[in-house]
């Protein structure tokens, strides 16, 4: 190898390094919900702590993020090949002001829940977006995506039926 090329190799080998360290996977961090308080469009507070007994998908949203746009109806119609919000409870949450979140509302035309977190969602753990979480009748997380918008699948529906048994 000629002697020249070695600074550019070691220049790509430690970008390479850098970029999986800092980019590793597509993990969710540890369900950060309880480390704020939810808001709903009138200010009153909601804790996911009162869903329990129920299958929950919160994901964790901005106003610029076009998955995030795909994403909403997709969960809708998870929701609804599932049994509906009987058997799926969905929360929709962002660190936005109102008229951003209806916005969005608006655009997507969904029926979906929609809140604020007081938090801003960096202070909490959420840097990537969507990043979503399914939870278990227990409040457990069984499922996590980061980026991934692809939630109404045969899986992910046989999944959720058989966490509602």
């Amino acid at each position: 190898m000629n002697k020249k090329y070695v600074p550019l190799l070691l220049i790509v080998v430690f970008a390479n390094v850098l970029y999986f360290v800092v980019f590793s996977g597509k993990r969710a961090p540890k369900l950060p919900v309880h480390k704020t308080t939810l808001l709903d469009e009138g200010g009153n507070k909601f804790s996911v702590n009162n869903t329990k007994g129920s299958v929950v998908i919160v994901s964790f949203f901005q106003s610029w993020c076009g998955d995030c746009r795909r994403e909403q109806p997709e969960l809708e119609a998870l929701q609804q090949a599932v049994g509906g919000a009987d058997k799926l409870k969905i929360f929709l949450v962002s660190d936005e002001d109102w008229s951003k979140i209806n916005t969005v509302k608006a655009s997507t035309k969904t029926s979906l829940s929609f809140y604020q977190s007081e938090k801003p969602l960096k202070e909490i753990g959420i840097r990537r977006f969507p990043t979503t979480y399914l939870l278990n009748k227990k409040g457990e997380v069984v499922e996590a995506k980061v980026e991934g918008i692809h939630w109404n699948t045969k899986e992910i529906q046989d999944m959720i039926l058989k966490l509602n048994n």
